[in-house]
This record gives structure tokens, C-alpha cells and sequence, in this order.
């Protein structure tokens, strides 16, 4: 009696479940009917991959509190996993749900199945990077230095060792440097018999800081001290006249070059010897000794025993008269602001204009209190309001708007090291707070863009953020006759991972092969450190949802390319981002080598990964995604 009991109350639970199901999948397919004006516009290559991304947006713009725990205690897929074939699983789930329960239920037709996702993805893939013809787990893509133009052994060296796209940021160089490169890269996959892609960054419209007056030139000679700080080695200074670099030899690293107006002739009286030494005020108004070491066919060999910096038109005098060392003419150092917290820094809109700061009253602190330097973009201004942060040098300065107009954003810093954070020319400005109404596609890029369609496979779009981006690009690739011109597009700042499904659906309206990429370095910096393992996972889901590659890219094993040696994090970040279809490095004097580990470290975690992490709460570009209006 007790057995039949239990199974009445679980055939009553077992039908409550079912009906949850079916609502559920009712709400996923009257959410595809609602969407009609995404769906419709989308190619037939995609139209699958649009429909189950809508279903999955359906289904996180919900809590479903208690349903994975109720579908694993009868054995039953929790729907886990499924985010590249959540109907067709759904459907699964219901129909074994149905059998055990004896009802019946009239299932309707369900794409993509398990395996046909699988499919489309690859099929996506190998569109974008070539993955079918090289047979790579996971592309990886090399940001390739301005020098490999007049080294292409370097680029057939990428290629052999793993390299399947090749990146050239037109934010640097020219036509003449990228031509090269690209013939370069066409070159070495012939002779490699290795498939590489080339691929091309658009600029788009960066905020940066203006430019700067240059400073006066320094010449920095520092002793060797222990950790006790006891002299080890002298301060090396060679003195030359007019700063002459000696003949076919390598600049010796421990060794300053000073440029005088006159050296010593050696037949002077009374002559130099080793030990003689001369005296005088450095740059910091210091008394420096400098000892005579011995004279050389270059130049004069001296050494300090104290840090001395030298400017132009310093004076050393030698010791009991005679001789005498000037400094002479010195390159000028690029110019810089020191900014402590509390100085004030005004943003101008009018190009060229930069003030050193000026003293605080009373703080007799020179360099602190006001400066000013402008700004690329002084269009954004009338997007800004007081109390919205701003960021300098990829987040290294912080600040908070205090005052805006059309000709000056007045900002106090907050954010700065305890003795000041320099702040250079050219250096990226990022307003996180702000909605920026910047068009996407800049006048220079649509003259890059017309050289990418030409020579490249692939164009990365910097700074998408709207629909509308997206439809400019595609305006601009039809008037170019590129439509099957691959397109990247670059998630790097709040407003583009909010618009994501809108943008991949727009991107969905012509067949040309596209990708996304997690720019993790800017959209960091827009949507704060603590949020970006969330949000690129949830990017993740999102490109798996509409079986579009996706590129994991920023830092990877950048210590490693630069150094030679990677760092523990960085090994663990590597095979987290073997989750992706594509990963991207960045130039660095060891790269080949990087690209060998990172070819293994991605074939080693593949097998071992899970399809995503188990994220049951509501995401949050499905919240802000609206069906019937634009994003």
C-alpha cells in the first residue's frame, strides 16, 4: 500500500514536472515567433544556429529554481551543457520524462540536435580559421611584429610551429609594412604546407590622451650595490665627443654614453691619468665626483660611486684646474604629467595643448596640483556627466569627472601610485560610466578596410558596440564586392557584451564567416577586474548558443612571450581558454616557442574540459536583449 502510494505522489510529481517542461518549451518557441524581425533577415547558413541562440536567450532571461536538481534525481539531463542544443535536449528530456510517466506528449520538431551543433560549429570554424584543412583543436592566432617584414624567416618559423592566423594591427605601420608581411605569410604556408589565415584590426575610434612637450634629455648612471646597499661596481660613464657611438661595437649595457662638447686632447699638460677626478652639480643640484678610469680611442672612461644624472650644459671641472668636461646636446625624452591623488587634470578638446602641473599653495611639491593635456576624440564630451569615472593607461590611473563642457572635462584624480603615476602621449582614456554615441567605423578604417578586402581573409572590428556598427561594416564589405570577407567581431567595452545577441544576429543576416572576440585587456578596464571571468564565460555560452567561434584573446602567456618562461597563472589561463575555438598571442621576442606550448597546453586540456561551468543564474546580455526593438 505504501509502494503505491510513493508511486502515485511520483507520477503526480512526474506530471507537475512535465507541464513545467512543456511551458518551458512553449515560452522558448513563442519567444522565436516574437523575434520574427531577427530571425527573418538571418542567411539560411545560419538560420538553425539564430533559432536555438533565441531559445537560449529565452531560456536565461528566467530562474528556474530547483529544476536541475528535480531532472538529476530521475536520471536526467539537467540541461547542463546544452546551450548549443537546448530545444532538441529539452525535447529529450521530455519525451523520456513522457515514457516513464506513460503519457503521451506530442513533441514538436527540434534543431539542432546534440550532434548537429557540433557540426555547425566546426562547419563555422573551419569557414573562419581553415580548422578542417590544418586539423587543429584550436586555432591560434599571432600578432605579428612590424620587424617580420624584413624578416620573413621569422614568419615561416610561426607557421611551423602552430601558427593558423596571422594578425596585423592597422593601428600601426603602413600599407608598405603590411603588404609585406601578408606576402610573407602567403609564402610561408606554401612552402610549410601549413594553411594560414591572414586577419586585420581596425583601428576604430580609441580615446587617447594628446600629445605632449618633450623634455629635456637624461643621461642615468647608477653604481652596482648588493642588497645592503654597499658598492659593488662604480657607475660607468663613457664621455664622447658628440655623443659618437663607437665603431662596430654593441653598446655595453652597464655602460652610460655621454656626449661632451670637448674631450681632453691627450697631450694636454698636465696629462690624465687613471685615479684623476673630476667634480661638479648633477641634474638634482648633488655634488658628483667622477674618477678618471683610463682613456680610451672612443672616449673618456669615468666612473661615480654615487647615481648621477646628466643634462645639457652641465659642467665638470677637473680637480687642481685645467680640463674640463660639458655636457653636451642630449635627445629629448618624451614628455609626461606626474599625477598624484587629489591633482586635478582637465581633458581639452583642443589638439596640442598640455600644461605641466603646477604647485599646490603651500605643498611645496613642484608637479602636483593642475595639469591639462587633450584629448584624440573631444567629441565624446557631450556624452559625459560629473560623477562618472575615468580611466587613463589601461586602468593604471583613476579619476572622477567633476566638471564637463564642450571644450574641457575637469577630472579629479583618485586612483595613482603613492608617488605618482606618470601619465605619457598616446595613452588609451576609457570612460566606463558613460554611454559614448561613437560610430564604430572610423575614416581611416574604411581605408584600411578597402586594403583588408583586398589581401586579408579575416577583418577583427575594434569598438562594435551597436547594431547599427554591424550594419555599417556590411554596408561597407558589399560596396567593396568582400561579402565572403571573415568578420571578428571585438567585445572589448560594456555596451558591445550587453548588445552581443543582437549583434550576432544582425552579423547573421549575410552569410560571411563570423567570430567574436573576448578583448579581455579593454574590457576589463569598461567593465572592472572582478567582472571579467563572468562576463567572458557568459560570452562563451553566448558564441556556443549561436555556434559562432570565439576567440580567447590578451595576455596569453604574454610573460612567457616576452621572457621566455610563463607563470603558473598563465599556464591554468591557457587551458581555460582552450575552451574557445581560437587563441590569440601577442608579439614577443620568444613567440615561437610560445606558440609551441600553447599548441600543446590547448591539445592536453581539450579532452579534459567541461562544455561550460554550471552558471544557473539569469545572464545578463539575455536580460538587456529586446525582440522587438533596436538594441
Amino acid at each position: 500500500m505504501l509502494n503505491t502510494l510513493a508511486g502515485d505522489r511520483q507520477s503526480l510529481a512526474d506530471g507537475d514536472l512535465i507541464r513545467e517542461l512543456e511551458g518551458l518549451r512553449t515560452d522558448l518557441l513563442a519567444f522565436e515567433d516574437a523575434c520574427a524581425r531577427w530571425l527573418d533577415p538571418v542567411q539560411p547558413c545560419y538560420r538553425e544556429s539564430a533559432r536555438n541562440l533565441l531559445h537560449f536567450i529565452a531560456f536565461h532571461r528566467h530562474d528556474h529554481p530547483g529544476l536541475q536538481r528535480q531532472l538529476r534525481e530521475r536520471g536526467l539531463s539537467s540541461l547542463e551543457g546544452c546551450d548549443g542544443h537546448l530545444l532538441a535536449s529539452l525535447n529529450a528530456v521530455i519525451e523520456r520524462l513522457t515514457a516513464a510517466a506513460s503519457v503521451r506528449a506530442c513533441l514538436p520538431p527540434a534543431s539542432p540536435s546534440h550532434g548537429q551543433a557540433v557540426e555547425l560549429l566546426q562547419w563555422h570554424c573551419s569557414r573562419l580559421f581553415g580548422l578542417a584543412a590544418c586539423g587543429q583543436a584550436n586555432a591560434i592566432m599571432v600578432t605579428l611584429p612590424a620587424e617580420a617584414a624584413d624578416h620573413p624567416g621569422l614568419i615561416q618559423e610561426l607557421v611551423e610551429a602552430g601558427m593558423g592566423v596571422a594578425r596585423i594591427n592597422c593601428a600601426h605601420d603602413d600599407t608598405r609594412v603590411w603588404q609585406a608581411l601578408v606576402t610573407a605569410v602567403r609564402s610561408a604556408a606554401i612552402d610549410s604546407d601549413r594553411p594560414c589565415r591572414v586577419s586585420m584590426d581596425l583601428g576604430g575610434p580609441k580615446l587617447r590622451t594628446g600629445p605632449l612637450p618633450e623634455q629635456p634629455g637624461v643621461v642615468d648612471a647608477r653604481p652596482r650595490r648588493d642588497r645592503y646597499g654597499r658598492l659593488l661596481k662604480p657607475a660607468q660613464i663613457l664621455a664622447v665627443a658628440g655623443g659618437r657611438q663607437p665603431a662596430g661595437a654593441k653598446p655595453d649595457p652597464e655602460i652610460s654614453l655621454l656626449p661632451v662638447l670637448q674631450l681632453p686632447e691627450r697631450d694636454q699638460e698636465p696629462g690624465l691619468a687613471p685615479g684623476d677626478r673630476f667634480s661638479g652639480r648633477d641634474a638634482s643640484g648633488r655634488m658628483r665626483e667622477l674618477t678618471v678610469v683610463e682613456q680610451r680611442a672612443d672616449g673618456l672612461l669615468l666612473g661615480c660611486r654615487q647615481h648621477c644624472r646628466f643634462t645639457e650644459g652641465l659642467r665638470f671641472r677637473r680637480e687642481g684646474g685645467g680640463a674640463e668636461l660639458q655636457v653636451g646636446a642630449l635627445p629629448p625624452s618624451p614628455g609626461e604629467l606626474l599625477l598624484n591623488s587629489g591633482d586635478v587634470l582637465e581633458l581639452t578638446a583642443t589638439p596640442g595643448t598640455a600644461t605641466p602641473g603646477t604647485a599646490k599653495p603651500g605643498s611645496g611639491t613642484p608637479g602636483r596640483g593642475r595639469h591639462s593635456i587633450s584629448c584624440t576624440l573631444p567629441q565624446v564630451f557631450s556624452a559625459l556627466r560629473p560623477g562618472q569615472r575615468v580611466l587613463f593607461d589601461d586602468g593604471r590611473i583613476g579619476g572622477v569627472i567633476r566638471a564637463v563642457n564642450a571644450e574641457v572635462v575637469t577630472i579629479e584624480i583618485t586612483d595613482a601610485k603613492p608617488r605618482g603615476s606618470r601619465l605619457r602621449a598616446d595613452k588609451g582614456i576609457n570612460f566606463p560610466d558613460s554611454e559614448l554615441q561613437l560610430p564604430a567605423l572610423t575614416a581611416k578604417d574604411r581605408q584600411d578596410l578597402a586594403f583588408a578586402a583586398a589581401h586579408a581573409d579575416i577583418v577583427n572590428y575594434s569598438f562594435v558596440s551597436r547594431t547599427a556598427d554591424v550594419e555599417a561594416l556590411q554596408g561597407e564589405l558589399e560596396d567593396l564586392g568582400a561579402t565572403q570577407l571573415g568578420v571578428v567581431l571585438k567585445i572589448e567595452n560594456h555596451q558591445a557584451f550587453t548588445n552581443l545577441p543582437g549583434l550576432l544576429l544582425t552579423a547573421m543576416r549575410r552569410p560571411m564567416p563570423l567570430g567574436v572576440m573576448i578583448a579581455r585587456g579593454d574590457l576589463a578596464v569598461e567593465c572592472g577586474w572582478e567582472q571579467l571571468a563572468a562576463i567572458q564565460e557568459e560570452i562563451l555560452r553566448l558564441c556556443t548558443a549561436a555556434h559562432v567561434p570565439c576567440i580567447w584573446a590578451t595576455q596569453v602567456l604574454d610573460e612567457m612571450a616576452r621572457h621566455g618562461t610563463p607563470t603558473r597563472a598563465e599556464i591554468s589561463d591557457a587551458a581555460l581558454g582552450a575552451r574557445a575555438d581560437a587563441l590569440m598571442l601577442n608579439k614577443g621576442p620568444n613567440i615561437t616557442a610560445t606558440v609551441r606550448t600553447l599548441r600543446h597546453i590547448a591539445a592536453g586540456s581539450l579532452s579534459s574540459q567541461p562544455e561550460h561551468p554550471s552558471h544557473r543564474d539569469r545572464l545578463r546580455s539575455c536580460l538587456n536583449f529586446r525582440r522587438g526593438s533596436e538594441v
